[in-house]
């Protein structure tokens, strides 16, 4: 599907509107991801606009984008902030992930092809290498986790599912890992359950597979709400 181009729309330097647009949106998300403006934190239009050379409209049309995909919130008098991603908002975004991803493992067993399922494979043995150098350290923040499921969406031929889970929710997911930890070990599992998966996948088995995507994903989401209650009760006094 085609990005839909806006007629009209050039600066005094001649440039499109949506050029400058994208050049802010993609800014200020990498900001985000990389963690150098943190949860709850404010959107500096004018501090965007003078880092990226541009006035402050396209800068103002990227937050609005990046709000609508809700990795941004409006508080009045305030303006834009980090969104602070509370339990029962992952909660729901796990839900919809196992859904749609458990429906993509099931089609991608039916149509990836054997080119598609080696690399799954080969993808999973690099995986592994970097898991046993920390048997208990978190999931990996790295392309590997993604490029799995992404493989995987990509696998499944439904267009609908990718544009969802592949785009609208995947900058979501990644903040949800940069905000929170998930316990240790969990990577190591993680790792199991994909092996399992691909496995699935590679004999075709349709319904195994989405069965492992849906627990795996379930697993993830517990893993991490188990976490942030940690985090979240208070310690009693002796």
């Amino acid at each position: 599907m085609t990005n839909m181009k806006i007629a009209g729309g050039t600066g005094d330097d001649g440039r499109p509107q949506e050029t400058r647009c994208d050049r802010a949106t993609a800014f200020i998300l990498k900001e985000i991801i990389d963690g150098r403006i943190g949860p709850g934190a404010r959107i500096n239009e004018q501090d965007v606009a003078q880092r990226l050379d541009m006035s402050r409209g396209p800068v103002r049309e990227a937050i609005r984008g990046l709000s609508a995909r809700g990795l941004l919130s409006f508080e009045p008098n305030v303006g834009a902030r980090v969104v602070l991603l509370d339990p029962k908002l992952i909660a729901d975004l796990y839900e919809v992930r196992a859904e749609l991803e458990g429906l993509a493992a099931r089609n991608a067993a039916k149509w990836m092809t054997e080119e598609d399922r080696a690399a799954l494979l080969d993808l999973l043995a690099q995986h592994d290498l970097q898991i046993e150098k920390e048997p208990l350290g978190p999931y990996p923040l790295s392309s590997f986790d993604h490029d799995f499921h992404t493989m995987i969406l990509q696998g499944s031929k439904n267009r609908m599912v990718w544009r969802i889970c592949g785009h609208d929710l995947r900058d979501l997911l990644i903040l949800v890992r940069r905000q929170h930890s998930i316990r240790p070990g969990r990577g190591r599992d993680a790792l199991q359950e994909h092996r399992q998966i691909a496995e699935a996948i590679v004999k075709g088995n349709s319904p195994l597979a989405e069965l492992l995507m849906v627990q795996h994903i379930e697993a993830s989401r517990e893993s991490l709400l188990a976490s942030l209650s940690v985090i979240s009760t208070p310690q009693r006094r002796r």
